[in-house]
């Protein structure tokens, strides 16, 4: 926490500053801390261009240079092929060492890591070269050797001063990313607040729509035309509840020769008793129907089930027979005709009833406004939930933005050695 205090006072530090105004901070600090890396770089960027050029003219003297003489043939022939590889590896070398200008520890620290990975990279490559070469050109190989040292040690004692305050650099590092990480939050969570205030606008908006709606449709449903409405629908539904119990009556009543007929239609199918076309005709316009078969003449239908009887004594037992056409006779009498007319006449007043009801156009206006306010219900609903998301997730991006604003903070202060404020 003190390693600031013994470069500069600590009243040098700003212990307040703004959080657009940190960058500057950052850069105060930072050539505080490295105030003497200047010099030093700036000498040992020098004597690394001198190496660099240096390590140019030994390459071009060992392309050059003639190999020792009475060599085995073999060793020559591969001292002169890793000869080429190693002039290739090291001008490739040089030519990558670009000494830059500006000696702030960024850019020294940038230098250093590339051209020590470069001159990693060229001894890896060169390792196996270098002991057919020495062998050829030991003198030559031997001064390219020591240049490469000379150019290791310049970039050690060019990072020394940097890796002495590696911890605090880490932090200086570190401190943009948390502002730019702030800013980010910042701008997030506007975002979302702007989102809740448009969507808030939207659900006002959806809000009054609904309450207009619905004075229009409780003015609808005030409306003369709308009782006069109502009270048809009333009519055609005992209308249509009259005419359900009348069919159901006439099923009832046909329902005791249910079982005679269709014992002769089978009779009829099966080939023991043939019908005549109008004799079936009739037994089966009663079997699908009754209701149906009052359409048409139901006495005369009725008269020729009960001829086939009466002429058949075989087509039921005795018994069931006597019942059957005393049945028969129970509908011949049962004014039949009256009971369609009465059909004839419910089905005439509930098509009526319903002619009237689809030219009203009250009706279609109600619908068009009961779907308008359930469409505005619909949108106003999911509104509310984008609201309620909007809402969580900026309590959570705000529980993240004061943790990074404390992490900030912390780690300010452990860079200057003093609890700096920080103007958000």
């Amino acid at each position: 926490m003190k390693w600031l205090s013994s470069i500069f006072g600590k009243d040098e530090i700003p212990s307040t500053v703004s959080f657009d105004g940190l960058d500057t901070w950052l850069e105060l600090v930072s050539n505080s801390l490295f105030r003497s890396l200047s010099a030093t770089a700036d000498k040992l960027f020098r004597e690394i261009a001198d190496v660099r050029d240096r390590l140019k003219q030994d390459t071009t003297q060992l392309q050059d240079a003639e190999p020792v003489e009475n060599m085995p043939a073999n060793i020559s022939k591969l001292g002169l092929v890793n000869r080429d590889k190693m002039v290739k590896q090291l001008n490739t070398l040089t030519e990558k060492i670009s000494v830059p200008t500006q000696t702030d520890y960024k850019t020294v620290l940038s230098f250093y890591k590339l051209t020590s990975a470069n001159i990693e990279s060229t001894l890896g490559k060169s390792s196996k070269s270098i002991y057919y070469v020495r062998s050829l050109f030991p003198d030559v190989v031997k001064v390219v050797v020591s240049d490469l040292k000379r150019l290791k040690t310049a970039l050690n004692l060019l990072i020394r001063p940097i890796r002495e305050k590696e911890s605090h650099i880490m932090k200086l590092e570190e401190v943009p990313g948390i502002i730019q990480a702030i800013k980010d939050l910042k701008s997030e969570i506007e975002k979302e607040k702007a989102n809740v205030r448009d969507q808030e606008e939207d659900c006002s908006v959806l809000k009054s729509k609904i309450e207009t709606e619905g004075v229009r449709l409780r003015q609808i449903e005030e409306d003369a035309e709308w009782m006069q409405l109502k009270e048809l629908e009333t009519e055609l539904s005992r209308l249509e509840a009259d005419l359900n119990v009348l069919e159901s009556d006439v099923s009832k009543l046909f329902a005791p020769i249910n079982k005679p007929l269709n014992l002769l239609k089978k009779q009829d199918e099966s080939g023991r008793h043939t019908l005549t076309p109008e004799e079936r005709r009739a037994v089966s316009s009663i079997l699908l129907s009754p209701i149906r078969a009052l359409e048409g003449d139901i006495n005369d239908s009725l008269l020729a089930i009960k001829k086939v009887i009466e002429g058949e004594a075989s087509i039921l037992k005795d018994r069931k027979r006597d019942t059957t056409l005393k049945w028969i006779d129970h509908l011949l009498n049962a004014e039949l005709a009256t009971i369609k007319g009465k059909r004839d006449q419910l089905q005439s007043r509930i098509k009526e009833r319903k002619g009237k009801l689809a030219d009203m156009t009250i009706l279609g206006n109600k619908a068009e406004i009961e779907q308008s306010i359930a469409s505005a219900k619909g949108q106003h609903a999911r509104l509310k939930e984008g609201i309620d998301r909007s809402k969580r997730r900026i309590v959570t991006l705000e529980e993240e933005l004061i943790a990074k604003k404390r992490l900030l903070l912390d780690a300010l202060e452990e860079i200057a050695g003093k609890k700096i404020d920080v103007e958000f």
